[in-house]
């Protein structure tokens, strides 16, 4: 019995994680495709003020998942009956319309002061809460192993988008302005599509600041996790309009955009990868988690030096096919962004190990010093050697970060091997299963 159980359970994890897959790649596609479609209307300056406008977005996401997502997934129960969707989507949204009434304060003053790029901020902070309540049912969907419902959310997504978008052609409106209220006006149905199979009611949605502060204890170490790891990862980015110029910062998004893709990878890893972890160490403790770290390592580096290898090889004509001749140029920002990324999946089980095992703490130094390190890079290597110095510094960072990760991850499994030995069994438990403090 326990072994046809095994067998169906292998099952429905291929399956998940091969819908998990798809709905990534929909997710990410639909985005290159946004970036792509900017660059050919308006060139480099156009694709590096939505780029700016994609970095706000990706702190936003990430700072939504760090106070609400992920730790409900941690900490939570994966049956429906438990899992507080409705008090997660009314957190979601609280945090949505505070930070666009913030972002459109910023843009509104930076457009005072003369900052043109701002009008791709004010436009995107009408959409936040959308693109935030589309992204929250997608984790809940993978949360709660139901992956098929994240897919539908996204083709719905995908399919308004995509209507606006030859509306956008119709019409003749190409302004970032424009293609950013495309892509807000896919994130509001899809949204409205996870709301519905969820089965959830409106008056369900509330609690959300009582839900912010239950789960702020817990929240508060994946928001410096991942508040840390943003700047050091994307957020320095910021600096190279300032550094160089909004055009040469297109160009560079267009060079790591062929990278790009790769989030799907490790997008994909997170959404099956933490629950998994989370899993094993409920099931088989410490021991469990430690031998599934590893393996998930392991998919994710074999994956991500295959496309990687792939993608900078074929760069320039690939430059040249999506985003026209004039970015070739880009192509080395290609090769230095693809290193940096694969460095970085070295690191990907054992963080999410860390993070399932409710650790993060430990890495606050490690993230401490990778942000001072980032921006020295950064500022360094720019203005030393321009462009190129940019995909320099990704490789600092991402070398810096993977090696504090890897050496607080060992570390830590030497504590958890003398403080809490667990044997393999379905009712064991560490005597504290977060591990040593």
């Amino acid at each position: 019995m326990r072994a046809a159980t095994a067998i169906q359970l292998r099952h429905s994890g291929a399956r998940g994680a091969s819908l998990t897959l798809a709905d990534q790649v929909l997710s990410s596609a639909s985005n290159f495709v946004l970036g792509v479609l900017i660059a050919r209307a308006g060139g480099a300056e156009a694709l590096g003020t939505f780029g700016i406008a994609f970095l706000v977005w990706l702190a936003v996401m990430g700072a939504n998942r760090a106070l609400v997502a992920e730790p409900m997934t941690v900490a939570g129960s994966t049956e429906d009956s438990d899992a507080q969707l409705g008090e997660g989507l009314s957190a979601t949204l609280v945090l949505g319309v505070v930070v666009a009434a913030a972002l459109a304060l910023v843009a509104g003053t930076l457009l005072l002061l003369g900052v043109s790029a701002a009008w791709a901020l004010l436009a995107l902070a009408p959409w936040l809460p959308s693109l935030l309540a589309q992204e929250y049912f997608r984790l809940m969907a993978f949360r709660l192993q139901r992956p098929l419902q994240a897919l539908i959310s996204d083709l719905v997504f995908a399919a308004t988008q995509a209507a606006a978008i030859v509306t956008l052609y119709v019409l003749d409106e190409l302004s970032v302005t424009a293609f950013l209220a495309a892509w807000g006006m896919g994130a509001t149905l899809g949204a409205v599509a996870g709301f519905a199979m969820c089965g959830m009611r409106t008056s369900a949605c509330r609690g959300g600041m009582a839900h912010l502060r239950g789960l702020w204890t817990r929240a508060r170490w994946f928001l410096a996790d991942f508040g840390m790891s943003f700047v050091a990862g994307q957020g320095y980015l910021l600096l190279l309009p300032i550094l160089l110029s909004t055009a040469e910062f297109g160009l560079y998004r267009a060079g790591q955009s062929l990278i790009g893709p790769i989030v799907v990878l490790f997008l994909a890893g997170g959404s099956v990868g933490l629950p998994e972890c989370v899993r094993q160490l409920r099931h088989d403790g410490i021991r469990g988690l430690t031998a599934y770290a590893p393996r998930l390592t392991a998919v994710v580096v074999a994956l991500a030096v295959a496309y990687c290898s792939t993608v900078t090889l074929l760069a320039v004509p690939l430059l040249r096919f999506i985003y026209g001749a004039s970015f070739t140029d880009a192509a080395v920002i290609t090769l230095l962004v693809a290193t940096a990324y694969v460095i970085a999946a070295i690191h990907f089980g054992f963080h999410q190990a860390l993070k399932a095992a409710d650790q993060l703490r430990r890495l606050l130094f490690v993230r401490i010093a990778t942000v001072s390190i980032s921006i020295i890079a950064m500022v360094v290597l720019v203005s030393a050697f321009g462009l190129v110095g940019a995909g320099w510094a990704s490789i600092v960072t991402a070398s810096t970060y993977t090696a504090g990760v890897v050496i607080i991850y060992r570390w830590t499994c030497r504590h958890w091997a003398l403080e809490a030995p667990v044997s393999r069994g379905r009712h064991r438990q560490p005597a504290r299963a977060g591990g040593p403090r």
